[in-house]
Order: C-alpha cells, then sequence, then structure tokens
C-alpha cells in the first residue's frame, strides 16, 4: 500500500484546519491558528518543557521561568500563524497579505547590489525566525529570481501538500536528493539566480565548527560552499513579526568570500559572520526564533560506532 495509516491519521487533520484557514478571513484564520497552537502548547508538556530548557541554557538569568514560558509559547504561536498565511497565500485560491511586508530598506539594499552587479546572483540566509515562508512568496513581487532547496516529510501525503502550498509561482524548487542537485544550484547562482537557504540548521555529520549561542553548534557548509563555488555573496535576511500581522524584513551584507583564504577557512569565516549576527537578533528577540526544532542546533554529532574488532 503505498500510504500507511498513520500518513493518514497525520494528514487528515491538517488538510481540516487548512482546509478552515483557507476559507476563512485572514484574522479569523490566524484566531484558528492560535487555538490550535494554544492546544498543542497545553498538551504537549515535553516539547514545552524541552523549548523552555533550550531558552534558559542559552539565555541564562537573562530571563525568568515565565520569561522562558513566554518565549516559548509566542514561538510556537508564530509557527501556527506561519503556517496559516502560508495556506491564506498559498494553494488554489492565492491572496496578499491585508498588510505588506515591511522591506522597502531591505529592497533598497538588494536593489543598490543588483546595480552595482547586474547579472550577478546571490544567496539569501533566511534563519528560522518570525515567518520566514515569506521570502519565498514576496520574492517574486520583488523581481527576485529565486530558487530554493526543498526536504522532504517523512508523510507523503504531507510532504506533496506541503509543496503545494510553498511553490509560490515564479519560485523553483529543488528537492534534496536530486541527481546532479549540486551541479543545479551552482548553474542557477552563475546564471544570476538567487537561492534561499537556512543557515541555522544542525549537521549530523562532521560540518562546520560555529560559535554560537556560548558554545560551539556543528551546521551544515551549504551556504558558505556554494557561495566560495559560484563566487557570489551572502545576505542574512531576517523576518520578524510584531503583534499578529504586522512583518518586518531586515537584510544585512552582502558578505563576499574571500578567495585569498583557504576553502575550509573561508567557508568556516562566512558562516561565523552570519551566525554571529543572528545569535545578536535572537537575543534581541527570541521570541521571534523557532525554539521547537527536532533537531536541536547544539546537539553534539552522534557519537562513532567502535571500530571492528
Amino acid at each position: 500500500m503505498k500510504y500507511r495509516p498513520k500518513h493518514i491519521i497525520e494528514y487528515l487533520p491538517l488538510r481540516i484546519v487548512c482546509g478552515l484557514v483557507g476559507i476563512l478571513p485572514y484574522r479569523l484564520g490566524l484566531g484558528l491558528a492560535w487555538g490550535v497552537a494554544r492546544l498543542a502548547f497545553s498538551v504537549g508538556r515535553w516539547r514545552r518543557t524541552e523549548a523552555v530548557r533550550r531558552i534558559r541554557a542559552v539565555l541564562g538569568d537573562t530571563v525568568t521561568e515565565r520569561d522562558a514560558q513566554r518565549i516559548a509559547w509566542h514561538s510556537l504561536r508564530n509557527m501556527a500563524f506561519n503556517l496559516a498565511e502560508t495556506v491564506y497565500m498559498g494553494g488554489a485560491r492565492p491572496r496578499q497579505l491585508p498588510q505588506p511586508v515591511d522591506m522597502e530598506d531591505a529592497l533598497d539594499r538588494f536593489r543598490a547590489y543588483v546595480q552595482a552587479h547586474p547579472g550577478r546572483g546571490g544567496i539569501f540566509a533566511c534563519p528560522h525566525m518570525g515567518n520566514w515562508e515569506l521570502a519565498g512568496l514576496v520574492a517574486p513581487a520583488s523581481h527576485i529570481d529565486l530558487f530554493t532547496i526543498t526536504g522532504q516529510q517523512k508523510n507523503p501525503l504531507v510532504n506533496a501538500y506541503m509543496q503545494r502550498l510553498r511553490h509560490s509561482p515564479g519560485v523553483e524548487l529543488l528537492a534534496r536528493g536530486t541527481p546532479n542537485l549540486l551541479r543545479k544550484v551552482l548553474a542557477n547562482l552563475r546564471a544570476g539566480k538567487f537561492l534561499a537557504i537556512m543557515p541555522d540548521l544542525r549537521s549530523n555529520q562532521p560540518g562546520v565548527p560555529i560559535h554560537f549561542f556560548g558554545t560551539t553548534a556543528n551546521l551544515y557548509p551549504g551556504t558558505a560552499q556554494f557561495a566560495r563555488q559560484a563566487g557570489i555573496p551572502v545576505f542574512l535576511a531576517v523576518m520578524k513579526r510584531h503583534g499578529w500581522t504586522h512583518h518586518k524584513l531586515d537584510l544585512h551584507g552582502p558578505f563576499e568570500p574571500d578567495p585569498a583564504r583557504s576553502k575550509t577557512d573561508d567557508i568556516a569565516h562566512l558562516t561565523q559572520t552570519i551566525m554571529t549576527i543572528l545569535d545578536t537578533e535572537i537575543r534581541r528577540d527570541p521570541a521571534q526564533w523557532f525554539w521547537f526544532n527536532k533537531r536541536w542546533i547544539l546537539d553534539p554529532l552522534p557519537a562513532a560506532p567502535p571500530p571492528a574488532a
């Protein structure tokens, strides 16, 4: 059988909730998402406790237990809002957000780069802050030739549905595991396109050791590696949600690779530059970041199996 009962059980509630969000006015859709998040926050005690533990481990004495609970709640609520906005703007009846994203300063920075380097591509490093999905939804309207690399959900029904929602016209999606993926990414970048990629993901293989949150995080090298190989810069794109409906995009950079450095040193330096700014942004407003990621960014690498006797 193509789909397991577990797949259907997970898929149906998602479609029901998203279907309701899709037919409701914007604010009512967010209200429904708020209710679902509130239920999940109350019922999912283990996930809530783990998020609070992470927040207090990172922020230390600057937050109380009550502060950490509030940050965790807003982080989960924002994730529910993100999904609701993706449903509202994507799918069969796409619409625009009633409140436009505040991104003029970011666009001015981007336009200055394009004017100075016509035909040259770049990378947008989009961390898990605010509604990071909005980058792909507003880019085509801003005349940004964007593409991105997408992961695959374990549930094929959920994966197919979410890909349809996220596939904004004009944004190319490349699935991980696609044959010749690296070649395709580099060809796009050298052709002047822009790659949106998440920089704040822990690698489960030896990657780039980066100082982050006061300790060492093992991150994927992809963002800086693509920039180095294609000879193009990285912008750090930080999306923030203010209240329920206001969004602001801050753009940092461009940060250029340095061919005078060794490949390993250059990738580490470029990644560290991005993550140092991100560390500051998260500490400034920690509720903007998603603390519930199943793969915690500070988890150590899995222990290597002992050598065979």
